[in-house]
C-alpha cells in the first residue's frame, strides 16, 4: 500500500507544530501571521477588502482584529472620506513583530533543507505547486457540484 499520503500529512504536520511553536511565543495564533503578511503587503486596507484579500469571514477578521489591536500589533481607523469604512495598518510593534517572525520562519526553512540540493528544492517546490494546484481544482469542482 502506498503510503505518500500519510507521510506528506504527518510532515504537514510538524511543519504546523514548528510553526504553531513560534506564533505562541509571541501570543499569536497562525492565521494571524497572514493577517500581518496582507497588511505589510497592503498597507492601510479597509477591513471589507482585507477580509476578500485573506478569503476570509468579515465576522472571523473582526475577531483577529480586535484581538491583535489589543496587543498593540495593529491600529484601526475611520475612513476620512466616508466613515462608515474602518481602516486598518500595522503598528511599528506590527511591523517589528512581522519581521521577527518571518526571520524565525526562515531559520525553520534553512535548517529542514539544510540537507537537500538547490535542484531538491526546485523539484520538491514544483511538485508541492502541482499538488497544492490540484487540490485546489478539486475543491473548486466539489464546491460547483
Amino acid at each position: 500500500m502506498d503510503n505518500t499520503g500519510s507521510i506528506f500529512t504527518d510532515t504537514a504536520r510538524l511543519h504546523h507544530r514548528y510553526h504553531h511553536n513560534i506564533f505562541m511565543s509571541y501570543d499569536l495564533y497562525r492565521g494571524q501571521n497572514r493577517l500581518f503578511d496582507k497588511l505589510s503587503e497592503s498597507g492601510e486596507v479597509s477591513q471589507t477588502e482585507l477580509a476578500r484579500k485573506m478569503n476570509i469571514a468579515p465576522a472571523t477578521l473582526t475577531r483577529m482584529v480586535q484581538n491583535m489591536e489589543k496587543k498593540g500589533y495593529i491600529t484601526r481607523k475611520k475612513d476620512k472620506l466616508d466613515q462608515r469604512i474602518t481602516l486598518i495598518s500595522l503598528t511599528p510593534k506590527g511591523q517589528n513583530t512581522r519581521s521577527s517572525i518571518n526571520q524565525k520562519l526562515e531559520d525553520i526553512d534553512q535548517r529542514i533543507f539544510k540537507n537537500f540540493t538547490e535542484d531538491e528544492r526546485r523539484i520538491l517546490k514544483d511538485m508541492l505547486l502541482r499538488i497544492q494546484d490540484h487540490l485546489l481544482k478539486e475543491l473548486k469542482d466539489e464546491n460547483n457540484n
